[in-house]
């Protein structure tokens, strides 16, 4: 995604990112599109861990969609880890352009029933953003690295918490 169209998304994120996550009661949020590039989030303390989980997140969306299609289910619908103080809930959704991918981190004041029904309308929200509604990658591999780190530097010098 080039570094504009890439800000105006970050731009229209921000809210139904905000609103997610306090509906949701979830402390740690990042959405990213299947390249790893950062979207939105909330919740992070350290620029190093927003990059970590967002190249982990769109590494996990590219194996689960691996096995997804070597087990004939198509695409995968989402990921659930419960742990004995937090819970981790990563889904994957289309845009109609962009294939996007959202970490949610959790602990007792939330439930997965609740974090699902508000990841539907976090969905909503982003498929009524009109650049996510066409395909924005580049083919070039230099661009997309360029993109790649511009998009990081702008989330983390910019950061969404509230």
């Amino acid at each position: 995604m080039r570094q504009q169209d890439l800000e105006r998304v970050g731009d229209a994120l921000r809210e139904p990112m905000r609103r997610f996550v306090r509906e949701a009661r979830v402390r740690t949020a990042i959405l990213v599109n299947r390249s790893g590039q950062v979207l939105a989030h909330h919740g992070f303390t350290r620029s190093y861990d927003v990059g970590n989980v967002a190249a982990l997140a769109a590494a996990t969306h590219s194996s689960a969609h691996a096995l997804a299609e070597l087990t004939g289910a198509g695409r995968w619908m989402h990921l659930h880890h419960a742990g004995k103080a937090k819970q981790l809930f990563l889904a994957p959704f289309g845009t109609g352009g962009e294939e996007l991918v959202l970490v949610a981190i959790f602990d007792q004041d939330s439930t997965l029933g609740l974090v699902q029904l508000f990841f539907d309308r976090l969905v909503e929200a982003a498929r009524e953003i009109p650049e996510l509604g066409r395909e924005l990658r580049s083919d070039d591999p230099a661009a997309f690295e360029q993109d790649l780190e511009a998009g990081l530097d702008r989330v983390l010098s910019d950061p969404q918490e509230e």
